[in-house]
């Protein structure tokens, strides 16, 4: 079984699938799952989103245990560059060859929910009933798990395999993000002949960045700017400068004074460089926090004691398709899955953490009768 769950997450990772370019895997997945005897369902949001395939949904009757619906979650996609991902088995870790990511984030999760498939189609776990979802686009702002067909999921109650870090994280707390853009106005001139009748709309973006703190604001808020772009040639006064950044918190006072102040930041531009400005906010998803005593983090302290690991229930600052599930009404935790150094040519996967984390969604699984009545 355990050499089995390595290969299938190697199969996995071989299997490019960049946001928007996942229907290799979820053919794979789909596939995989008919082989085990359940039916896979395919949504539309990969024609929503402009990718080649949708969100997986697959169902599984109980077995032996009287519980609610559980739901298990994960992400097809990978980041770039994740084309031709080549794993190496390096002792008990596996490595990318170093030109890709390894696409542990978040095929870990995928091939721990695979093998459950498996297993519960021979018989060979007791559980209630069960749902798994492969979500696609979680990369890209979730696009993926914000174009689901709600109405498919049964279940209240899930675990989002998809944090980073050795197993035994669950993560019961995520911020609230909001992204800004910028666009500065100003005016064209030639730079050489005659500047003066110019106004530089990045001198004006740039004005405003400096006046904005960013990074770690505090332990529950972050602020960033990560794209700047204008300007069309050197010889040219540049006439319009466009700032893209983002504010995270988990609370909702802090975020919103951490956004205005990197508003009156672009206000204060306006009017000492004479530009333009014109602002943009948009509420990327909404944050959660569930109580360390809930039954459902309850349940999950439970089985990985089961397996002699201890947990730990903290925050995070990143978001997740459980950020989407929680704002829809299921309530949802995120299990750290293994994967270390996500999103970099340097990530790698403990395959000891691989194994913990099956065993851990089979324990989960097998006790889901304590949500009874929650």
């Amino acid at each position: 079984m355990e050499d089995l769950l390595l290969e299938t997450f190697l199969q996995l990772v071989r299997i490019d699938s960049e946001t928007f370019h996942e229907g290799r895997v979820v053919e794979f997945v789909v596939g995989w799952t008919r082989d085990c005897g359940f039916e896979a369902y395919v949504d539309n949001a990969g024609k929503a989103v402009g990718g080649e395939a949708g969100n997986v949904y697959v169902r599984i009757p109980a077995a032996g245990v009287e519980a609610p619906p559980l739901l298990f979650c994960s992400h097809l996609d990978t980041v770039s560059p994740g084309r031709g991902v080549e794993p190496l088995v390096r002792g008990e870790r596996v490595i990318s060859a170093g030109k890709t990511v390894l696409g542990a984030d978040c095929k870990a999760g995928v091939a721990v929910m695979l093998e459950l498939i498996r297993l519960a189609g021979e018989g060979g776990f007791p559980h209630g009933p069960l749902e798994f979802l492969f979500t696609i686009a979680e990369e890209k702002q979730l696009q993926g798990v914000r174009n689901l067909e709600w109405e498919r999921i049964r279940s209240r109650h899930a675990f989002v395999l998809d944090g980073s870090g050795g197993v035994g994280g669950i993560i019961n707390a995520s911020p609230t993000q909001d992204n800004l853009e910028f666009v500065f106005t100003g005016r064209a001139a030639h730079a050489g002949v005659e500047p003066e009748k110019g106004i530089n709309a990045i001198y004006g973006a740039c004005w405003a960045v400096s006046l904005m703190r960013l990074g770690r604001i505090d332990s529950e808020t972050t602020a960033n700017v990560g794209i700047i772009r204008g300007g069309r040639a050197v010889n040219i006064v540049p006439d319009r400068a466009v700032v893209e950044g983002e504010v995270r918190s988990l609370d909702q006072e802090k975020l919103e004074e951490q956004r205005r102040s990197m508003i009156r930041a672009a206000m204060e531009a306006e009017a000492a460089v004479g530009v333009g400005v014109e602002v943009r906010t948009e509420r990327a998803y909404e944050g959660f926090r569930i109580d360390p005593r809930d039954p459902l983090v309850l349940l999950a302290v439970e089985a990985g004691k089961a397996m002699g690991m201890r947990m730990e229930v903290r925050s995070s600052g990143g978001g997740s398709d459980a950020n989407f599930l929680n704002a829809s009404g299921i309530k949802a935790l995120v299990l750290t899955m293994g994967s270390r150094e996500a999103h970099t040519t340097h990530e790698y996967l403990e395959i000891a953490d691989l194994r913990r984390l099956e065993r851990l969604c089979r324990e989960i699984a097998g006790a889901a009768g304590r949500l009874r009545g929650k």
